[in-house]
């Protein structure tokens, strides 16, 4: 008897082990993308796009003069500064607010009267197209820190009401370019 209950130990245990030998396999698949580039640096993912999220702004801090502001940074990887040892950033928004050239505009949404200025990484204020100062590059990982500014349009000289800003939903879109040197 004794030896009945050891021979259906063993049976028991090897059934169920073979049952997990039968059991069903989980397929899944890895993919692998990118973009090979000949500069000085590559682009992080998380850079393209950086996504600036001012949330909710209440309209009277935009007429009253201030301003909601956001410091965001462009990721570099795989710096080789034996190619280049600084980078510089120009800025092109897809649309200049046309009340107020210093802004990019608000290119959808329903607010309106207020648009987006950016400040580089020496804290100045960029012109659209143009070079900002440049950053010094080390070997490997970069970051370039930037300022995205939210205010009310500047007012055409000798108006003396505060400007008129509408609330609503906005999205801007300002495009990057990155020379080495």
């Amino acid at each position: 008897m004794k030896l009945n209950k050891v021979a259906m130990a063993v049976a028991l245990t090897a059934a169920l082990g073979s049952m997990s030998a039968l059991a069903d396999s989980t397929h899944g698949q890895i993919e692998l993308e990118g973009v090979l580039v000949n500069t000085a640096c590559g682009l992080a993912p998380s850079s393209s796009p950086v996504t600036v999220d001012f949330g909710e702004v209440p309209v009277s801090l935009l007429v009253g003069g201030g301003q909601a502001t956001e410091t965001k940074n462009i990721e570099l990887q795989y710096c080789d500064t034996t190619i280049a040892s600084s980078a510089i950033v120009t800025y092109t928004p897809t649309s200049v607010n046309p009340n107020d050239a210093t802004l990019a505009a608000f290119t959808s949404g329903s607010a309106s009267g207020a648009g987006i200025s950016l400040k580089d990484s020496a804290s100045q204020t960029v012109t659209w197209g143009a070079q900002t100062t440049p950053v010094t590059l080390v070997d490997g990982a970069n970051t370039i820190p930037f300022v995205a500014v939210l205010k009310a349009e500047a007012q055409a000289a000798g108006v003396t009401t505060a400007p008129v800003v509408t609330p609503g939903a906005f999205q801007s879109t300002i495009n990057f370019t990155i020379d080495y040197q």
